[in-house]
């Protein structure tokens, strides 16, 4: 059959709209999933973005979405984190100042070798990257920080808002398979579509 990606519908997803493109492609089948189920049948899951990274997180452990996305990986699948999705793919996401409600941290799904704190103003930027030679533009809307200890970036960044720099988004395991950025918009670029 066709590729299948699956969604996760987080209780707080924000950004539907990332996900128009794919879904407008025939070869392609997109399902949205809420409730915890085997992903045996999908080639890749997407982590969205959240409104509430820390609240949605937890939904992800309480819900067994956890053990369910490691078996994933450890099985071989690729996953896609964006925004608030990619932050959970770190060890941790750390609230300090309680900005999305109690401070604490919770931990993550420990897929990729990243720590986030949120921390205010969220910061919203048009953003032009290049990933593989592929030039493309989407858009940063976020609170908080993300250190990457090892690993290696998704993207190198030339521009945010219209403003030259030469910095690095996100992380990608060595095999690959396990992607996180904060960039939305990614699938408006046709050269990533087609990869």
């Amino acid at each position: 059959g066709s590729p299948a990606v699956a969604v996760i519908k987080l209780p707080h997803i924000s950004n539907f709209n990332d996900f128009d493109p794919l879904a407008h492609l025939e070869e392609l089948q997109l399902a949205y999933l809420e409730k915890c189920q085997p992903l045996d049948g999908y080639q890749a899951v997407i982590l969205p973005g959240t409104k509430s990274t820390c609240h949605d997180l937890q939904w992800l452990h309480q819900t067994g979405w956890t053990d369910a996305l490691q078996r994933f990986a450890a099985d071989g699948g690729h996953i896609l984190g964006i925004c608030g999705g990619y932050q959970m793919l770190g060890h941790r996401v750390h609230d300090p100042d309680g900005l999305e409600g109690d401070p604490g941290s919770v931990p993550g799904l420990s897929l990729l070798p990243v720590e986030t704190e949120l921390k205010a103003p969220k910061t919203t930027t048009l953003t032009d990257f290049v990933w593989d030679q592929i030039q493309g533009r989407g858009y940063e809307i976020h609170m908080g920080q993300t250190e990457r200890f090892h690993g290696d970036p998704l993207f190198r960044i030339l521009e945010r808002n219209r403003t030259a720099c030469d910095t690095e988004d996100g992380c990608v395991t060595s095999d690959k398979r396990i992607m996180g950025t904060y960039i939305h918009g990614l699938f408006d670029t046709p050269g990533i579509l087609e990869r």
